[in-house]
């Protein structure tokens, strides 16, 4: 899936990023690369998406979600 298709809530592991050299250099420079979890937070208006990893959070337009490939993290329940 993609992290368009997330949710918020959904804590995904990123898998793929297909995104040309510069947005892709800019995504890793925000820690958004392949093995990164990623917290989804908020969806926005127009299908972007406000993710967070670590203690950072920013936000993804709807285009460049569509290219980040993530799978589903098993998150423990205390």
């Amino acid at each position: 899936m993609n992290l368009a298709q997330s949710t918020p809530g959904d804590v995904v592991r990123v898998t793929r990023i297909d995104l040309d050299g510069a947005m892709r250099k800019r995504c890793r420079e925000l820690g958004l690369a392949p093995g990164a979890v990623v917290h989804v937070t908020h969806r926005g208006g127009f299908g972007g998406r406000v993710v967070g990893i670590g203690l950072d959070r920013f936000a993804l337009d709807a285009q460049t979600c569509v290219h980040v490939y993530v799978a589903p993290v098993d998150v423990p329940t205390s």
